[in-house]
């Protein structure tokens, strides 16, 4: 009995070790898991901080020259074997310079008349040289002329003398009475000191080029302008109260009966209550109205905010990314066919791509990748959207989303191995907004990705680097305000500082009929 309890303590022991050897072994897979998960973060992480951020890639082409080019460099030991193969070989005739210089010239022909000077001024001032200071003698050869380019800038005050006088019925006046040659009116936009075309400077640089009211305090301080932050706020937001009178002209535009609208949204930086919270700015776009209108809804990005902006608009279409906000449009608003993203899509994919080198997502690229082939060879070609809805829907373009539809599927399978956590969701979000994906192959005026929204977006992620916060909502709308003016004159292809200049000076002169005051009837060169 002694040999049997030694025994059978001794098979405990060996079952004992046994299962302490498996979740050792399930441990080490674990962490296996865990290190190669760390792994290919660390790699997204590198490269997306040291390496390009474009989700276009590298074309195959392009790849192979530069691999060539820099295998020629590595292969170069001084030695003639080693030169690049550019230079002639063995048994070949040598490149004369004289049948270089003839085929320069052939492939430049085109030029042959045409200026080198691109560069010109608003005014220009000629110096001519005086031939009577040449010294004795002299025989003129040639006369040509050297140009240079200087920029003034300087700030001028204006002091206009108002006369407050009593008229003979005991009311009084004031009045302001130039003399013959000076200025009939006095230039200055209602609610500040800043003329027309001083504000409109302001408004360009702050809201075109960018920099923190800071740096605009400290530009004018060198020209003798010591103005504050907070006077230079309220002028800003005076010149957009007049600007708000063109909104309601721009909006009823954009959201036009049965046009198309592309829409995105992004956030920015209110501070509120002592502290910076986080707010949203909407972009919608009309690529056939060439209208870009940005609305700040209290900063909402919820159902209501959504709801409001659309209002009782009939639009056709709307296209947007996969937020879950958007399908409200496809819950209660039957009328509006709602449109989703390829490029974010194809996004999630590149990034599982390159987090895990998963072959199906590779596949998945190259499909997506011969839809945007196609589109791009649509749009080279100049057709109608009648002829485009007809190239989407061939058998071509048929056999691409079939193929994409199949691996989809596949993928979706019980039986299928596991994968890694982006690939997982990208498949399900592909999978939730196939419907919408796809939508545009029922009209050949609609987009296959939302770009246009997402480069209109682009100006205020830029304002939020550089001013980092808005000081108020009310600042907050003042800049959608600004923006949607810029980026409309943008679309009309009408200089926006231009367009800044004539409309305040316009609204100095004391007109206020606002639709002929927009970017496209305000009487400007596109």
């Amino acid at each position: 009995m002694s040999k049997v309890d030694g025994l059978l303590s001794l098979q405990k022991a060996a079952m004992t070790a046994e299962k302490e050897r498996d979740d050792y072994k399930q441990l080490v897979g674990n962490l296996l898991s865990k290190i190669t998960a760390l792994e290919e973060q660390l790699k997204v992480r590198n490269k997306n901080l040291y390496g390009g951020k474009s989700q276009k890639g590298i074309h195959k082409k392009k790849q192979e020259i530069e691999e060539d080019a820099t295998r020629d460099k590595d292969d170069f030991d001084c030695t003639p074997q080693s030169l690049c193969s550019s230079l002639p070989q063995h048994g070949e005739a040598p490149v004369r310079e004289e049948d270089v210089a003839a085929k320069s010239k052939e492939s430049r022909l085109y030029r042959q008349g045409l200026s080198y000077r691109t560069m010109s001024a608003d005014n220009t001032v000629c110096h001519d040289s005086d031939i009577r200071h040449l010294p004795a003698g002299a025989i003129i050869i040639k006369r040509f002329r050297k140009y240079a380019y200087e920029q003034i800038s300087s700030l001028v005050e204006h002091d206009y003398e108002v006369i407050r006088y009593k008229t003979l019925d005991g009311k009084i006046h004031e009045g302001y009475f130039p003399f013959m040659g000076q200025p009939e009116i006095i230039d200055v936009v209602p609610g500040t000191h800043a003329s027309g075309s001083f504000l409109a400077y302001l408004a360009f640089n702050k809201y075109v080029l960018d920099p923190p009211l800071y740096r605009e305090m400290y530009r004018l301080s060198g020209e003798s302008m010591h103005l504050s932050r907070m006077s230079l706020t309220n002028w800003l937001e005076k010149g957009s109260a007049h600007f708000c009178g063109l909104i309601g002209y721009l909006k009823n535009s954009c959201l036009e009966k049965d046009s198309i609208v592309n829409r995105d949204e992004t956030w920015c930086r209110v501070r509120r209550e002592g502290c910076c919270k986080k707010k949203y700015i909407w972009c919608l776009v009309n690529r056939l109205s060439r209208v870009v209108i940005y609305c700040y809804e209290d900063g909402s990005r919820g159902r209501d905010a959504l709801k409001h902006i659309l209002g009782d608009s009939q639009v056709k279409a709307l296209q947007s990314d996969g937020y879950n906000v958007y399908m409200y449009l496809d819950d209660h608003m039957v009328d509006i066919e709602h449109l989703c993203c390829m490029v974010h899509a194809r996004a999630k994919f590149k990034y599982a791509f390159e987090q895990g080198d998963d072959k199906d997502a590779a596949f998945i690229l190259e499909l997506i990748g011969e839809l945007y082939k196609l589109e791009r060879e649509y749009e080279e070609g100049g057709l109608s959207p009648e002829q485009i809805k007809l190239c989407r829907n061939n058998l071509k373009t048929k056999e691409i989303i079939i193929k994409l539809r199949s691996k989809l599927d596949v993928l979706l399978s019980d039986g299928h191995p596991p994968r890694g956590e982006l690939m997982e969701k990208v498949i399900s979000y592909m999978n939730t907004f196939w419907t919408q994906l796809f939508a545009y192959l029922n009209d050949g005026s609609y987009s296959i990705d939302n770009s246009i929204a997402e480069r209109f977006i682009r100006p205020l992620a830029g304002e939020r680097k550089n001013s980092l916060f808005f000081g108020s909502d009310r600042m907050a709308r003042v800049s959608a305000v600004y923006h949607t003016i810029i980026s409309t004159c943008k679309m009309q292809g009408v200089s926006v500082l231009d367009y800044f200049k004539r409309f305040f000076s316009e609204i100095v002169k004391g007109r206020r009929d606002y639709e002929h005051l927009l970017p496209l009837t305000i009487g400007l060169d596109q």
